[in-house]
């Protein structure tokens, strides 16, 4: 996976919700591909992009902006070399659900045997990072567990801006939903990035679906996440 960051030319009263942006990356098969690129602070825009095509991959940002030459109508290259590791992730690509609809696999048909723990918290101060997440990684490694499935924001059991539900960076929100805190989702990459490292498939669940915000009961209360 690689990041591009694109920097603004101008101030933004609201960049997370007032600027849209997408990079058109075509591909060495001439395929466009769209993929959106998120607001990572202050003026900074970042897109990811990883491919199983080697070659030249030439892309091009589209905002909705057309003003800020910072973002819109940027143009680049990414070149992707043959992957020399032994990650299998790397090795064989994403996972998806196999043709027949009865069992997993890899993009390239290599089978894959879902063996997943569930780190719900995993990604605030439950786990401490680096030595509590690490070692619970190992260890789980060591095991044979393939997936990690953990919750991004909006956590179980506990309300909304429930100081548990930090990590190093504090809430993954400003008060009254202000804004998102970039801050919060930077320091959650470090420990996905680091699952993949490792081997594994985080499955994330964007929020916990417990209560339905603006409601002023729990008559919406459900069982599981969303």
């Amino acid at each position: 996976m690689i990041e591009i960051a694109f920097t603004s030319t101008q101030d933004y009263r609201d960049a997370f919700h007032d600027v849209t942006l997408d990079v058109l990356f075509k591909t060495p098969q001439r395929t466009t591909l769209k993929v959106p690129a998120y607001w990572a602070c202050d003026r900074v825009w970042k897109v990811r992009y990883a491919s199983p095509l080697t070659g030249t991959h030439r892309w091009q940002s589209v905002c909705s902006v057309a003003a800020d030459r910072g973002l819109h109508d940027v143009s680049g290259s990414v070149i992707v070399d043959p992957y020399a590791g032994d990650n299998s992730l790397f090795l064989h690509g994403p996972v998806r659900v196999a043709a027949d609809r009865r069992h997993f696999e890899h993009v390239d048909n290599t089978p894959f045997f879902w063996m997943g723990d569930t780190w719900w918290m995993g990604l605030c101060q439950r786990l401490h990072w680096p030595e509590d997440f690490q070692q619970l990684a190992a260890d789980r490694k060591a095991k044979g567990f393939r997936v990690i499935q953990i919750v991004a924001g909006l956590y179980p059991d506990m309300p909304v801006f429930d100081p548990r539900g930090t990590n190093e960076a504090g809430y993954p929100w400003e008060k009254e939903y202000g804004s998102i805190r970039p801050e919060y989702f930077d320091r959650a990459d470090e420990r996905l990035m680091y699952l993949v490292e490792q081997g594994f498939v985080p499955c994330i669940v964007g929020a916990w679906g417990y209560l339905c915000p603006g409601r002023a009961s729990n008559a919406c209360r459900s069982t599981g996440g969303t």
